[in-house]
């Protein structure tokens, strides 16, 4: 019996980039019993030229239906509008400013055949190699991102879930709060609340667009950081992120971050000069922003235009 997929894709502004994203998705072949039955498209008061090329790529694939948006409200309410919309057994979720490698979709929906009670699962991001001194921060910090997510997968604990690519099941979730900051996260711990551990597949990757200066990059970690606490708020747990591994299982964090350093020699440097300054300057401007404004926007600046 097929089992019907939807993708859902939120976008704003990414007239550069998401031709590239459904070339490269249009390219994946899945195995039974999966089918591709509709790709979504919302995007969201864009001004430069996304629908157009949203349009240009469905003029030859009809499975592609875009949703326009005259208004921004934020990712959150894009993707309410897909989960109100999709029809499939499961729904992946892509942004808009990345790109699959090849293979990668089959990879993370097999994960739901390999392990049939799972209900969400995520692939793994890797920074597009766009140079710069801020690329080298990107991918010390995706290395252990992905390093702890595989960790954590492998010993069926709760586990952080990333929203660059990600896939779940009909019913897990059926919405999400209006102002959420990061969805990915915040479906990561419901999943924990619920005693699941959200499934990582490592071979599933996916190229994401980064920051090309430091500023950016600061800024990116600043909302990111910001977001987790709100997490915190809503539902009464942090999201399983090295920084929490820290303070419950500092021997494991510990671990995970010799065996990087190990792997990559160049590691340390990078994070000791770089990556860990950034990130305690990004969480002390994260909690100085919720001690001065204890209200959440879902809209924020993209950070190419910083």
């Amino acid at each position: 019996m097929d089992m019907e997929i939807s993708v859902g894709i939120c976008a704003y502004n990414e007239a550069g980039r998401i031709g590239r994203l459904l070339d490269s998705l249009l390219s994946q072949s899945v195995p039974p019993p999966f089918v591709v039955g509709e790709i979504l498209v919302v995007a969201s008061g864009c001004s430069d030229g996304t629908e157009a090329e949203v349009r240009r790529v469905a003029d030859r694939e009809p499975r592609i239906q875009l949703v326009q948006e005259s208004e921004r409200r934020g990712k959150a309410s894009a993707l309410n509008r897909i989960l109100a919309e999709y029809r499939g057994d499961l729904l992946v979720l892509v942004n808009a400013d990345a790109r699959l490698a090849p293979g990668s979709l089959a990879s993370l929906l097999r994960v739901f055949v390999e392990s049939p009670d799972t209900r969400v699962a995520c692939g793994a991001p890797w920074p597009e190699a766009e140079g710069g001194i801020s690329h080298l921060a990107e991918e010390v910090q995706w290395a252990l991102h992905n390093r702890i997510l595989s960790i954590q997968s492998a010993r069926n604990l709760d586990n952080h879930c990333c929203d660059e690519f990600m896939a779940m099941r009909r019913g897990f979730v059926d919405s999400l709060p209006s102002d959420l900051i990061n969805d990915g996260a915040y479906l990561g711990v419901l999943a924990a609340l619920s005693g699941e551990t959200v499934r990582f597949c490592e071979d599933a990757r996916v190229y994401v667009h980064t920051p090309r200066s430091v500023r950016g990059l600061l800024e990116q970690r600043r909302r990111i950081l910001r977001g987790h606490r709100q997490i915190r708020r809503m539902l009464r747990q942090s999201p399983r992120t090295l920084e929490r591994l820290s303070v419950h299982d500092p021997a494991l964090a510990a671990r995970i971050v010799v065996g990087e350093i190990r792997d990559r020699p160049l590691a340390l440097p990078i994070l000791l000069l770089l990556a860990l300054p950034l990130e305690l300057l990004s969480a002390t401007l994260a909690a100085s922003d919720e001690v001065r404004s204890p209200g959440y926007t879902a809209v924020w600046p993209k950070v190419d235009s910083l």
